[in-house]
């Protein structure tokens, strides 16, 4: 090979050299500027870490632990500044301390649990499924609404304290029996106590009675002094008006009497009701259905069927 040809072909090698180190090079430059640039993204926004230690403490004052849970959670991480870490770190464990949870059970209109339910506090999502896991939720007064598919949904207040754990809230869509309903209906009645009429009535008598009682000692209080000043010869007028005030009195005690009567056949009739529907009740929880057969026996062109029982 003649010299002129070698100088070419060590010339071509060299420039390839030259092109490859210039591509190495630029990929170096390339990648050393993007891990910086990746760095700088992974640095901790001091901002926020800073704004999750301040609105740890607000929340956590306010009754809102979750929210004051996931802000420690921020600012304790190690993206946030050392020098606030061990604060976050054990604030957080007094919150989750602190912090109460619900663990929710349902039964359906046959008494069996049923899981596909949404369950909310205070308009908020908690669950769309029963599971049996325990929920955090914030300390305070809530009120608690359970949804399934054709029901009708539960609304349930509750009241839920600091450090409460696994706290069981269950509801029941069980249909309820004839006795219970009945049941139900006569508390109520039993609890409302006589009728309102009855102590207006009452009230009326017994005011009756005692204008009665006032009426009719100062009316003898005036006779009698009348009786004194002026025995067989007392100006008509006086006469009267003592006659009259009696008349008041023997009115006041009519009224008062037949209104204590009024009152007091309600509250026997109240009282009589209460019994009729307590036998009612105890009738009705032994009622047993009586026994019935079906009888059919086939006859010549046809059959014929009966239903015999006992009663």
């Amino acid at each position: 090979m003649s010299e002129v040809a070698k100088k070419m072909k060590l010339g071509s090698r060299g420039a390839l050299r030259s092109r490859l180190l210039m591509v190495l090079s630029a990929f170096a430059q390339v990648t050393a500027l993007a891990v910086p640039s990746n760095a700088r993204a992974a640095e901790p926004d001091k901002a926020v870490c800073a704004e999750a230690y301040r609105s740890s403490q607000t929340q956590r004052k306010s009754g809102n632990l979750r929210r004051a849970r996931e802000a420690l959670i921020t600012c304790a991480s190690d993206r946030c500044p050392s020098v606030m870490q061990p604060d976050c770190m054990r604030w957080l464990t007094e919150v989750e301390a602190a912090m109460p949870s619900l663990t929710f059970a349902a039964t359906g209109e046959t008494g069996k649990d049923v899981t596909e339910v949404h369950v909310s506090i205070d308009g908020e999502t908690l669950t769309h499924e029963l599971d049996g896991k325990a929920i955090p939720v914030d300390p305070g007064s809530h009120t608690l609404r359970f949804e399934r598919a054709n029901a009708e949904p539960i609304e349930q207040p509750i009241i839920v304290h600091e450090g409460e754990k696994a706290r069981v809230v269950s509801v029941s869509w069980l249909q309820k029996s004839p006795v219970a309903l009945f049941r139900e209906e006569t508390v109520k009645r039993e609890s409302s106590g006589p009728p309102t009429l009855t102590w207006v009535f009452g009230g009326v008598g017994l005011a009756g009675v005692a204008t009665f009682a006032i009426l009719g000692l100062t009316g003898l209080n005036r006779r009698s002094n009348l009786e004194k000043e002026c025995f067989g010869s007392c100006d008509q007028s006086q006469v009267d008006s003592v006659k009259h005030q009696f008349l008041a009195a023997d009115i006041a005690l009519g009224a008062g009497a037949l209104s204590l009567g009024v009152a007091t056949v309600l509250w026997l009739t109240h009282r009589a009701h209460k019994s009729k529907e307590g036998t009612s009740l105890e009738a009705l929880k032994h009622f047993k259905t009586p026994p019935m057969t079906v009888l059919v026996a086939p006859k010549p062109g046809g059959g014929v069927a009966g239903l015999t029982g006992r009663f």
